[in-house]
């Protein structure tokens, strides 16, 4: 499976160079093997924002089950300042599940 993880900014917070966010972001994911994915819109009903601006992304690619437990787990233990993150599962051809 791969897992996708999107940043939502929260109020007064909002990194729009993407290097930045970048250096900021792979400072936080460190020990997780990701890789840079740009920019993506997320529907509505899953931001806890109104706007629908889009969000950095990563991806991780062919995460084990046991990746994905871990990293639910270090999100909820040690959350991003300043960012929501929401985390969708995706399996070949069943398109994506929100799991965080």
């Amino acid at each position: 499976m791969d897992l996708r993880l999107c940043f939502e900014h929260k109020a007064g917070v909002n990194i729009d160079e993407a290097d930045v966010f970048r250096h900021y972001a792979e400072n936080y994911l460190n020990g997780f093997d990701v890789n840079w994915a740009g920019s993506i819109s997320v529907p509505h009903m899953d931001t806890k924002t109104g706007p629908m601006e889009p969000l950095w992304q990563y991806i991780i690619h062919d995460a084990s089950d046991a990746c994905r437990d871990y990293l639910k787990e270090y999100l909820s233990r040690n959350p991003m300042a300043g960012y929501f993150v929401h985390v969708y599962e995706a399996d070949l051809g069943l398109g994506d599940r929100k799991i965080n």
